[in-house]
C-alpha cells in the first residue's frame, strides 16, 4: 500500500513538473513573439507585423480609436501609416503572461511610443494570443490608457541651469555642492559640503520642487547638524532670489535672502542678505562666484 502512495505521488510530482515546464516555456514563446513584434513594428516591416495576427485578429488604432479587423486589414493600416511618415519607436515592457487554456494566452504590460522631438507615450494593453495549427498568434490587442503623472518639469527647467557639480573655494574653506533631477524630473536634488582646512564641517541635501497651490518654485533644505528649512522662490530680472527660513539644531529660527545670478554656463554668483538668527542681525554676505567643477 505504501509502495502504491509513493508511485501515486511521485506520478503527480511528475505530471505537475511537465505541466510547469510547458507552461514555462509557452510562456518564453510568447515573450519572444512579442520581441519579434517589436523589432518588426521598428523597422516598419508591416508584413511581418501582420503574420502574428490571426487572420480574423481585430486591432484597435490606439489614436483614432479605429477598430480594424483581419489579417489583410491590419497589414495594410500599418503599411499606410510607416509610408505616411510614422517615424516613432516603440517598446514593449510585460507584465503577466497568463494561460486560461491550452489554446489561449493573455498577456499584459506598459507601452510606451517615442516620436522623434516629442516626450514618449506610454500605455498599458491587454494582448489575447490564440493557438492556430500550433502556433501562437494575436486575436486582440486592447489599450489601455494610463492617467497621466503631473510633471513639473514646465516650472522648475528655468533652473536647469543648477544642474551639475559646483565649487567655491579660498585657502581654508572649500564648499561643493551638486544638483541633478530625479528620475521624474518633478524635483532637483541638491547635495552640499562644507570643508575647512580639510576637515568635515557640514553636509546636507536640498529638494528644489514646485508648489501647485502657491503656484511657485520651493525649497526644503536638510542639513547634517539636524537643522531645516525651507525657501520661497522668485525671478527677478536675471537672478532667483531665495527667500529662506530655517530651524537650527538648537531650535533657534534664522532666515536670509539668497540671490543666485547666472553669468554663464559654468558660473554664478551667490549672495546673501537680511541674514538674522536667533533675533540678532547678521553682516550681509557680499557676492561670491560660484564655478562649475571641471571634469
Amino acid at each position: 500500500m505504501k509502495m502504491q502512495n509513493c508511485f501515486f505521488i511521485v506520478s503527480i510530482f511528475c505530471i505537475c513538473s511537465s505541466l510547469l515546464a510547458q507552461g514555462v516555456a509557452e510562456e518564453d514563446i510568447i515573450k519572444k513573439k512579442t520581441e519579434a513584434y517589436v523589432e518588426a513594428y521598428n523597422r516598419q516591416d508591416s508584413k511581418t507585423v501582420g503574420s502574428f495576427w490571426a487572420e480574423d485578429g481585430e486591432y484597435t488604432n490606439p489614436e483614432s480609436g479605429d477598430v480594424i479587423q483581419g489579417r489583410t486589414a491590419i497589414v495594410k493600416s500599418f503599411d499606410e501609416f510607416f509610408k505616411n511618415g510614422g517615424q516613432t519607436e516603440l517598446k514593449v515592457t510585460p507584465k503577466t503572461i497568463t494561460f486560461p487554456s491550452n489554446s489561449e494566452a493573455v498577456e499584459t504590460g506598459i507601452f510606451t511610443i517615442k516620436r522623434p522631438g516629442e516626450a514618449p507615450q506610454e500605455s498599458a494593453f491587454k494582448a489575447f494570443f490564440e493557438k492556430q495549427n500550433n502556433e501562437w498568434v494575436i486575436g486582440e490587442i486592447r489599450n489601455i490608457d494610463i492617467a497621466a503623472v503631473p510633471n513639473n518639469y514646465q516650472h522648475l527647467k528655468k533652473l536647469e541651469w543648477l544642474i551639475g557639480n559646483w565649487i567655491d573655494e579660498d585657502e581654508d574653506v572649500e564648499i561643493n555642492s551638486s544638483y541633478k533631477w530625479n528620475d521624474s524630473k518633478n524635483f532637483i536634488i541638491g547635495d552640499f559640503s562644507v570643508t575647512t582646512e580639510g576637515q568635515l564641517e557640514l553636509s546636507g541635501k536640498t529638494v528644489i520642487g514646485w508648489d501647485p497651490i502657491k503656484e511657485s518654485i520651493r525649497s526644503w533644505v536638510f542639513d547634517s547638524d539636524g537643522g531645516f528649512g525651507e525657501a520661497d522662490w522668485s525671478k527677478k530680472g536675471n537672478s532667483w532670489i531665495s527667500e529662506t527660513s530655517q530651524t537650527l539644531a538648537d531650535g533657534s529660527r534664522a532666515s536670509a535672502i539668497n540671490v543666485y545670478t547666472p553669468i554663464d554656463a559654468n558660473s554664478y554668483t551667490w549672495e546673501s542678505t537680511g541674514r538674522e538668527v536667533g533675533g540678532k542681525i547678521l553682516p550681509n554676505i557680499d557676492s561670491v562666484t560660484i564655478n562649475r567643477k571641471k571634469g
